[in-house]
């Protein structure tokens, strides 16, 4: 839920500052921005790795 707020502060900023014309700082949150997405990206990933080592597909006879 952290995450959650942080990204979408991050965002709010970034896109402001974008449509503001202060691209430096807009490239600053835009960083900030994309490794937060990508942290969420690997978390997700390695959840769904998770859930599938526990619980493996299961055949159908």
């Amino acid at each position: 839920m952290f995450m959650a707020f942080i990204c979408a502060f991050e965002a709010y900023f970034f896109s402001d500052l974008l449509f503001s014309g202060d691209y430096i700082f807009a490239v600053f949150w835009g960083l900030l921005l994309f490794r937060d997405l990508r942290r969420a990206y690997v978390i997700d990933q390695f959840t769904k790795n998770i859930i599938n080592a526990v619980n493996p597909p299961r055949k159908k006879d």
